[in-house]
């Protein structure tokens, strides 16, 4: 019974890792992060780790224009590109 215990939670560590190692790509390639989402979805660079999602709504964290359904993403004057702004 125990044994079959700790097989189940290594099982479900294991998928648990592989299901964080897939959102952990999202964004791994600085000239094109959003090359490992899905069509119709962006590299949400905002969340940590970085998930891909479809265009964020308005009010929403963002880094870059691309990932705000607006496409526009508001940061204050003098924000460096990796400060959060906000979707507009």
């Amino acid at each position: 019974m125990l044994k079959k215990l700790v097989v189940s939670l290594f099982a479900a560590a294991a998928l648990a890792g592989s299901a964080f190692a897939e959102d952990i790509k999202c964004g791994a390639n600085a000239a094109n992060p959003d090359a490992e989402c899905g069509g119709g979805t962006i590299c949400i660079l905002a969340m940590s780790p970085p998930v891909c999602r479809p265009p964020l709504p308005a009010g929403q964290a963002c880094k870059r224009d691309k990932v705000c359904a607006s496409n526009q993403c508001e940061k204050a004057a003098g924000a460096k590109p990796e400060d959060k702004g906000v979707c507009k």
